[in-house]
């Protein structure tokens, strides 16, 4: 990829070879050395910005917290790039993640953030592996990066997209004693299985996840499981389809999370069991008498019984 500056050196120097042409209509030693020497300039400029070029890695780098990650990048065809500036920056805005000049580090001028967390691999520099690596990566680290080469007759960039895989459990309430537990999880390709089980491992899994897939081709999985009032501890487990770690999360539900019945609730409960007890054995008793006084009438109904009333 040609850069704006390499092609403005290069309008630069024909417009010089132009103007020492037409210095003079008597050639000169003096012009035709400048001619050649601006001539030789002008093709080595055309020659590097169109040949050299800085190449990234072509799919995300996904990492965990506190793992170490390598960014990708290297110049082709592989020339060195010790004796070149390398910066690697989040935000032209903000200083750069890194910054390699006059063939060492410049720490003055890095972000804070970084300092003492990022490294190049000094002895791969002479076969222009400019690549990055950042240690015990946070959360806070996830985003996209830019490595930019430069040199006096050209420069070039390549991004670079670090994506930060966690796991995260989160308890929502729905009012009352209902609550439901969200597992979410990003950075994923192909899409994962996501499984629950509780305190004694038994799978509690209650139905299949939904799945989004952002800018980079990435899928985000989540997954909701009902809780029941009452105290456990659930892990969400995230397996990937592919020879890799599971990822699992735990979250603790104590008992008392669930709000508990205020004094009138209880009062209330109370006399509504009382009183359907009671109703109840009323219409036992009821239904009872009722049964006997059918038997006694019955019983006076049979022709036995009236002779001995007569």
């Amino acid at each position: 990829m040609k850069s704006d500056s390499s092609e403005w050196l290069s309008v630069t120097l024909l417009l010089l070879l132009q103007s020492s042409a037409s210095v003079s209509g008597m050639k000169s030693d003096s012009s035709e050395w400048l001619s050649v020497t601006l001539l030789l300039l002008l093709q080595s400029s055309a020659s590097v910005s169109e040949v050299l070029q800085l190449v990234g890695p072509a799919a995300p780098v996904v990492v965990s917290p506190g793992e170490d990650a390598v960014l990708p990048c290297y110049l082709s065809p592989r020339e060195s790039a010790e004796d070149l500036e390398i910066r690697w920056f989040r935000e032209i805005s903000r200083p750069p993640v890194c910054l390699f000049q006059n063939s060492r580090y410049n720490s003055d001028r890095q972000d804070p953030a970084y300092k003492g967390r990022v490294e190049l691999f000094s002895n791969e520099l002479s076969r222009g592996n400019v690549s990055l690596t950042l240690r015990n990566i946070t959360r806070s680290d996830h985003g996209q990066y830019r490595c930019m080469v430069l040199s006096g007759l050209w420069d070039d960039d390549a991004d670079i997209y670090l994506f930060v895989r966690a796991v995260s459990v989160s308890l929502h309430s729905l009012g009352g004693d209902q609550a439901q537990l969200l597992c979410r999880s990003e950075g994923w390709f192909p899409q994962p299985a996501v499984i629950w089980t509780d305190r004694d491992g038994n799978e509690v899994t209650s139905q299949p996840p939904t799945v989004d897939t952002d800018s980079q081709g990435l899928l985000s999985v989540s997954s909701y499981i009902p809780v029941k009032q009452e105290s456990n501890i659930f892990s969400c487990l995230v397996r990937s389809t592919q020879p890799e770690a599971d990822w699992e999360s735990q979250l603790h539900i104590p008992r008392d999370y669930f709000p508990a019945p205020s004094g009138w609730m209880v009062a209330l409960f109370l006399t509504a069991a009382v009183t359907v007890a009671a109703s109840v054995l009323l219409v036992i008793q009821w239904r009872r008498m009722d049964r006997i006084t059918d038997d006694l009438e019955r019983v006076t109904d049979f022709p036995i019984y009236q002779r001995e009333l007569r």
